[in-house]
């Protein structure tokens, strides 16, 4: 196997800053304190995935306040026994919900791990207010690695992001043989999602995006549908004057990304022109166009755009209530969301199991709540391999560490046995191998200077009881299945698909609120993403296709709102549009081949390039639809 020299050195200098972190902070707050040190360094590279740097004060006070609630909770919770099972469930129940995402990556684990570690290792009120401090520097210290890490991050990791998009496509325009089509299609989409995570983080509100934001979410839209129209079956039959003058406005794409001048992408007006006087009518062709002008458009907006302005936000605009209405909302708060479902499981167990250690006083209980944590999972379907994987791990670790602490007696050896167990975990992705690391330094830290077969029999066993727990729980307690998450998807991305559909309609008539229109493609980009991960549980050969299909129509109908955003659309073609826009969003299974010939006529008969545009955009759209319609019922 090849070692990869950047990364064993950026493991290495990975490792050695959370040792040196967690020594320090066991200087300062106390041996009893060192777990929550432990936790906070976890925090913070979770946290890191996320950029919090828009409202560093406001998300400071919202992490204090957190951890102070699991400090004085799970203080109090070991006070009292059957105090505990309803301070155990409210916070736990709170913690899961708030930090179990519905279309993100979850990021409870910290958190829930800090209560379960304060709860196993109360102190006495006259070293609470360490305890205290220490959790409250916690969340300072996460947010001042986010000021550090995460400043300009849009910017900087955004860039590169967009950068590599474009060079894929540059690929394509030029019809590499040596290229896989689907792979490359999966490393743009994979760039794109990432991409649009951070302008999400990058909000104010959860609505308000930056001025960098507003601008870069249009060129990764164009540049993905760009992308789509490029593959290689439709290649050919692109105009080639479209194909140069679309490779040179990919480089100035490039050029300004990387802070470099270059020319005003004028030149996309004179090929408008060409276009016309060839009067091309092809829905291929007049979708590339569509997709170059929100391109150029954007790219010159966005170097008028001061660097000084770029995490600048306007809030001068009204706040909507449009992501509150019944559809979302109901998926997002009732008592079948994710969130909720997960939170109820884990609150109820941890609170079940803690009783029971208490009540019988394990002495190493704590193994039983912090397996229940580990396998209590959001998801029904992928707690089956994770519980498998668990007992497999245990078993292995406690053999591993036996063996070793039987050769190595000296509390010297013992310990560089374990910091060795931690800094070979850094390497390993894997959770069935990961976890015989994480038991290997657990046992071994407790174990250190007293009986390691006791405590690996102990750990075995309660790490058994936790498990049934586990299985338990995720079966009859709120059960949340894979279908569950599959379908309450579809329908969030339904009826955003009808919302974006509206607000076209509604741009029309006059009601301009693009804010509202990039709040929903970037909705789609999280639904996606999440769809994508539930893609590799579920056996469907559409699902994949259904959702690329998805992501093209959603790229056309942004496109179109754009288009007609910035032409200005006659009363006569304004009427004529929104019947068909009507056609759209009351979209049912019937056949389209009236509608498309209606609309192909259309565009023969008009001269104007724009409208062409427009009106083949919503062929298109109708298209999608059908497209769609018949993958769904083939699932």
């Amino acid at each position: 196997m090849k070692i990869n020299k950047d990364l064993v050195i950026s493991k290495t200098i990975l490792f050695l800053f959370i040792i040196t972190f967690i020594v320090i902070f066991k200087s300062i707050f106390g041996e009893e304190n060192t777990l929550i040190g432990v936790t906070t360094i976890t925090a913070v590279l979770m946290l890191l995935d996320r950029d919090l740097t828009l409202s560093p004060v406001k998300n400071t006070l919202r992490l204090l306040c957190i951890n102070l609630l699991i400090g004085i909770g799970a203080h109090f919770a070991s006070e009292n026994m059957y105090l505990g099972i309803l301070l155990n469930f409210a916070i736990l129940f709170f913690i899961s919900y708030i930090f179990c995402s519905t279309l993100r990556s979850s990021i409870y684990l910290p958190f829930s791990l800090q209560y379960l570690f304060i709860l196993s290792s109360p102190v006495s009120y006259d070293k609470l207010p360490i305890r205290l401090l220490s959790l409250a520097v916690g969340a300072i210290v996460i947010i001042l690695s986010q000021l550090i890490v995460n400043k300009n991050k849009l910017h900087k990791s955004g860039n590169k992001l967009l950068h590599n998009v474009c060079d894929l496509i540059t690929d394509k325009i030029h019809n590499k043989e040596n290229i896989n089509d689907i792979e490359v299609n999966q490393m743009i989409h994979d760039s794109i999602d990432k991409f649009r995570i951070m302008v999400y983080d990058k909000r104010e509100y959860n609505y308000y995006l930056t001025f960098e934001g507003r601008l870069k979410l249009n060129l990764s839209i164009s540049l993905e549908s760009i992308s789509t129209l490029l593959d290689r079956k439709n290649i050919n039959s692109i105009d080639k004057n479209i194909l140069s003058t679309l490779e040179e406005l990919i480089i100035d794409v490039k050029l300004t990304l990387d802070n470099k001048s270059c020319p005003s992408s004028k030149y996309v007006d004179d090929l408008l022109k060409i276009c016309e006087e060839k009067n091309i009518n092809d829905l291929l062709n007049l979708q590339v166009l569509d997709s170059m002008l929100l391109l150029s458009d954007t790219l010159d907006n966005l170097r008028k755009l001061d660097v000084k302005h770029f995490n600048v936000v306007n809030i001068s605009h009204e706040y909507t209530n449009i992501f509150r209405n019944s559809c979302i909302k109901s998926f997002l708060f009732d008592r079948k969301s994710i969130k909720f479902c997960y939170g109820m499981r884990v609150g109820i167990t941890i609170a079940v199991g803690a009783f029971l250690v208490d009540y019988f006083n394990l002495t190493e209980g704590r193994w039983i709540l912090f397996t229940i944590l580990a396998l209590t999972t959001p998801i029904y379907e992928t707690s089956h391999s994770k519980t498998k994987d668990r007992l497999f791990a245990t078993i292995i670790g406690s053999i591993c560490i036996i063996i070793l602490f039987s050769i190595f007696q000296d509390p010297t050896s013992r310990t560089m046995i374990i910091m060795l167990a931690g800094y070979l975990n850094g390497y390993i992705n894997k959770y069935k191998y990961s976890t015989i690391f994480v038991t290997i330094s657990a046992i071994g830290s407790a174990a250190i200077a007293g009986n390691v077969h006791t405590l690996s029999f102990n750990r075995v066993f309660y790490v058994f009881i936790g498990a049934i727990m586990a299985i338990l729980s995720n079966r009859y307690i709120f059960p949340y299945k894979l279908n569950d998450s599959i379908k309450q998807l579809d329908n969030l991305y339904h009826s955003t698909m009808i919302k974006m559909l509206k607000e076209v309609e509604n741009l029309l008539y006059g009601n301009k609120r693009p804010t509202i229109m990039k709040n929903l493609v970037v909705l789609t980009s999280l639904i996606d993403s999440k769809a994508r991960t539930d893609e590799a549980l579920v056996n469907e050969s559409n699902f994949s296709e259904m959702i690329t299909e998805r992501r093209n129509l959603v790229a056309n109908i942004y496109e179109l709102y754009a288009l007609i955003l910035k032409k200005d659309v006659t009363q006569d073609k304004q009427k004529e549009i929104i019947s068909d826009l009507r056609e759209l969003i009351d979209y049912s299974d019937e056949d389209i081949s009236i509608q498309i010939s209606h609309l192909e006529k259309d565009i023969e008969s008009t001269k104007d390039i724009d409208t062409k545009i427009i009106i083949s955009s919503i062929a298109v759209i109708l298209q999608e639809l059908n497209h769609l319609s018949r993958l769904k019922k083939l699932a």
